[in-house]
């Protein structure tokens, strides 16, 4: 069972709030800094900031974001509220890059056209919406290059057994030599 007392300490423009668990060593102080700030400390080491604009960092000491982790995050889910979506690319008049272009667009890159390289993304990082929404994209280019690639490959069968269905006829027209 823990136990948990608390105690405040006014220090002019800093508060400090003392949480002490009687059944370990561990404990939890919670300052509030003359900035305006709000810093949780465990064992010694400052876990999570609130800045005065409300930006919450967790390992991180300046967040510039609303949330900023210093760190890996697990969830069970993230929601990203995005206003647009890839299906632009089934719109008529959608220009699909041809495949020869794009095999030449990879050879001289290393990448699909609009995917940032390895180099950006290890400098930069990515936005986790705009790149669902880049992967979709190209999921959709894909999609319309397989079915064409589909009718590509229906019409050259056809073709195929129209030409068989013409030598057969012409084998059983042409006499036999012996």
């Amino acid at each position: 069972m823990y136990k948990i007392t608390a105690m405040k300490i006014l220090l002019g423009f800093t508060s400090l709030i003392f949480l002490f668990t009687s059944c370990g060593t561990q404990q939890t102080i919670t300052a509030q800094n003359t900035d305006g700030s709000v810093t949780l400390f465990d064992n010694g080491a400052s876990h999570v900031i609130i800045a005065p604009n409300g930006n919450v960092g967790i390992g991180q000491k300046n967040p510039q974001d609303k949330l900023e982790v210093n760190g890996q995050i697990h969830a069970k889910s993230v929601k990203v509220d995005l206003k647009e979506w890839a299906d632009f690319v089934f719109e008529d008049g959608y220009d699909l890059t041809p495949l020869p272009e794009l095999e030449q667009f990879i050879k001289t890159n290393g990448h699909l056209p609009d995917v940032p390289s390895a180099g950006e993304v290890a400098k930069d990082g990515i936005e986790l919406g705009a790149m669902n929404r880049l992967l979709l994209q190209k999921i959709e280019e894909l999609t319309l290059h397989l079915i064409q690639k589909e009718k590509d490959i229906d019409s050259l069968s056809a073709n195929y057994y129209n030409l068989l269905k013409r030598v057969k006829v012409l084998e059983t027209k042409t006499p036999k030599e012996d």
